[in-house]
């Protein structure tokens, strides 16, 4: 059996060795999901059980208390996240998909 790649075809690019094939058929590749991190922040998106309702107001004191709460997203601050700067960027988002908008 060869080792080579097959001649490419009219739709296709040209063939890229994967240096890390072996590894990751094999099981020993490590992804950024396998790296322990020391402090990581989670989010938790909270949704209405009224289909059809309107916010009038919110009480967030309380929430803001909690112990390790960085930071509550609501319709009325979601404006600072407006054209979030992507990690391929150096910013902080994933997507380009707007939160609460």
């Amino acid at each position: 059996m060869s080792m080579a790649a097959p001649d490419p075809k009219a739709n296709m690019g040209q063939p890229v060795p994967r240096y890390d094939a072996v590894a990751k058929v094999t099981g020993r590749a490590q992804y950024a999901a396998d790296v322990p991190l020391a402090n990581p922040a989670y989010a938790y998106l909270v949704t209405s059980s009224i289909a059809k309702g309107r916010i009038d107001s919110f009480d967030l004191g309380e929430a803001r208390q909690v112990n390790g709460v960085i930071d509550i997203v609501t319709h009325e601050n979601a404006e600072k996240l407006k054209d979030p700067k992507l990690f391929s960027n150096g910013g902080y988002a994933a997507t380009t998909i707007q939160p609460l908008r």
